[in-house]
């Protein structure tokens, strides 16, 4: 008895090109997927990485174009406190309750501008940490890093998807057949 088949009868240790092309055509399907996914990813990261860019340009050009503006209340402490020494230097009841009155109103629109200048001081930080120009260099790097990472993982993908390849030729020749 011999191990060899019989002329006519397949080799069961050879598999049919049939069988070899669902193979091929298996690692395609299956890769699939996650090669539209990678490059979704990369696709992803490079927007992200332009829209920090327009961002940042937005913010330095913002940056630049704002004027000089002067505080206010520096001017208005001031005036509080010549006020104030003004009120100490007067000697007639009439002139005194006056002199307070025009005190009170400037030490009230002082307290105000304060209060005013706290609210837009807090809010203009917040706006800087979220949009200003050091935010917005900052999402650039970040941007660079995502998109590195991204450009990684498909290569990764990639080379995971020819590992299946290369394994399929071996199968196609250690099977006895020929590459297409």
């Amino acid at each position: 008895m011999t191990d060899t088949p019989s002329a006519g009868a397949p080799d069961p240790d050879r598999m049919s090109q049939s069988e070899l092309d669902r193979l091929a055509f298996a690692v395609t399907d299956r890769f699939a997927p996650h090669l539209r996914a990678a490059q979704a990813a990369v696709r992803e990261a490079e927007q992200s990485l332009e829209d920090a860019r327009d961002s940042l340009a937005l913010a330095e050009q913002a940056a630049a174009d704002t004027p000089y503006q002067s505080d206010p209340l520096v001017f208005m402490r001031a005036t509080v406190g010549d006020d104030l020494e003004g009120l100490a230097r007067k000697t007639t009841p009439k002139k005194v309750r006056a002199s307070y009155r025009y005190l009170l109103d400037r030490a009230v629109e002082l307290a105000d501008g304060e209060l005013t200048g706290y609210r837009r001081d807090l809010a203009a930080s917040r706006r800087d940490r979220v949009q200003g120009v050091e935010a917005c260099r900052q999402a650039v790097q970040v941007s660079v890093s995502e998109l590195a990472a991204a450009k990684a993982m498909h290569e990764r993908v990639l080379a995971a998807e020819g590992a299946a390849r290369a394994g399929l030729a071996m199968l196609r020749e250690k099977m006895g057949t020929e590459s297409p």
